[in-house]
């Protein structure tokens, strides 16, 4: 039948600071607000997971304690978004730019997770389906690295 589905991006602008070409990282790890909304409302959950995506733009990165970071981290608290350093591919000759590589993206969408409503999800109910959806997302992940990665022995990290 017919039904509505609303997509979520859980990592939200801190996710952007971490997409580096050739890693996962997932901004996933205390990020339960979703899960709890899906209890609540009895909402399937579906784990999609995109290859390419982080391979379409270069970033500079830089570690945890770097006062950029610092500040990329302060300026997200602050306006709700990230601000990271990258480049693209150039036009007319230039080596740099602002637009995206060409590079295929392809995403995976999983075997929905089917929630059955809780009205008052307790914080144990909510952690138990967060770790079901933590392990679907990342069986998923595993189970297309090789076809689709650009490194096929990359790995994933929650964070």
């Amino acid at each position: 039948g017919k039904g509505n589905a609303a997509v979520i991006v859980v990592g939200g602008a801190a996710e952007a600071l971490y997409a580096i070409p050739n890693t996962m990282v997932l901004k996933l790890k205390n990020r339960k607000g979703f899960i709890k909304l899906a209890l609540k409302h009895g909402a399937s959950l579906v784990p999609c997971i995109s290859f390419g995506e982080n391979e379409t733009f270069s970033q500079i990165y830089y570690d945890e304690k770097h006062w950029i970071k610092r500040i990329q981290n302060k300026l997200k608290n602050i306006f709700g978004v990230a601000f990271p350093i990258f480049y693209g591919r150039g036009i007319l000759g230039c080596k740099y730019g602002i637009l995206p590589y060409r590079k295929p993206i392809n995403t995976i969408v999983g075997k929905p997770i089917d929630v059955e409503r809780v009205e008052n999800p307790t914080d144990e109910d909510v952690d138990k389906l967060h770790e079901v959806y933590v392990k679907a997302l990342t069986d998923l992940f595993y189970a297309f690295r090789e076809k689709y990665a650009e490194n096929p022995k990359m790995e994933i990290v929650i964070k």
